[in-house]
């Protein structure tokens, strides 16, 4: 098993540094079943795919079929990126010792413990802007780690708040206040609370009355969170919180 990952490890380091991946679709997964049966030089040119079907992983059961077509999702939003481009940055990062480990086994890792093909996708286009300089690679990481922690749902709900909802109503004309402890807990958003202080209210001239000033919860996009955002959605940042 282990010798397996290995494989896979160091394929997929090689895929992603030294492979054409501009013909890499959605049909790609339908290609390595079919390469099970009869030869495929597409296939045999991606080191990666080529010792998935060596391994014979693809029809051994439905977690290995599933870890392939995540991985296909992955790689599809690497399709238009020059190998040259990635070669020089995923090199730099395997040459850096403080990250003890190759790009190639992190990803490994990454991919294997995506919910699904949707969310490996996502995590696909946070390493295209990694590749680009959009993000660091620790940010990516980060990043990767709160795909893998919310729901699929609700990272689109995520994506649906408006930077106007920020700041003003909050999720509150969206029905969302039940997912807000989501986007807390995965990392999305975090939140911060006013102080409350009980004043005397001076308009009451009839009785001795007092209010409570402050004390508000106001939910913002993390500085990770408003990264993803932007890679994720095509709107742009202006706001930094919202009410509750």
């Amino acid at each position: 098993m282990n010798n397996e990952k290995e494989n896979l490890s160091k394929s997929l380091g090689k895929t992603l540094v030294k492979s054409d991946l501009t013909e890499i679709t959605g049909n790609v997964l339908e290609t390595i079943i079919e390469s099970e049966i009869i030869e495929n030089d597409l296939i045999k040119s991606i080191p990666i795919f080529s010792s998935i079907v060596g391994l014979g992983k693809t029809f051994k059961t439905i977690s290995d079929f599933l870890f392939t077509q995540k991985l296909v999702s992955f790689l599809t939003q690497l399709s238009e990126i020059d190998s040259n481009q990635r070669e020089k940055i995923i090199s730099k990062i395997d040459s850096d010792k403080k990250y003890n480990q190759k790009v190639g086994n992190k990803l490994l890792y990454i991919i294997d413990n995506s919910q699904d093909y949707i969310t490996s996708q996502n995590i696909g286009k946070l390493f295209a802007s990694f590749i680009k300089g959009n993000l660091t690679y620790p940010e990516f990481c980060k990043a990767s780690l709160i795909l893998n922690r919310i729901d699929y749902h609700d990272l689109e709900k995520f994506l649906e708040i408006s930077d106007e909802a920020y700041g003003k109503n909050g999720t509150e004309n969206f029905g969302l206040e039940e997912v807000d402890n989501f986007f807390i807990i995965s990392g999305l958003c975090s939140a911060e609370s006013s102080r409350a202080e009980i004043e005397k209210n001076q308009n009451n001239f009839y009785e001795e009355a007092y209010e409570i000033i402050g004390g508000e919860t106001i939910i913002f996009r993390t500085l990770i969170g408003e990264k993803i955002y932007q890679i994720l959605s095509k709107q742009t940042f202006t706001n930094r919180g919202y009410h509750k």
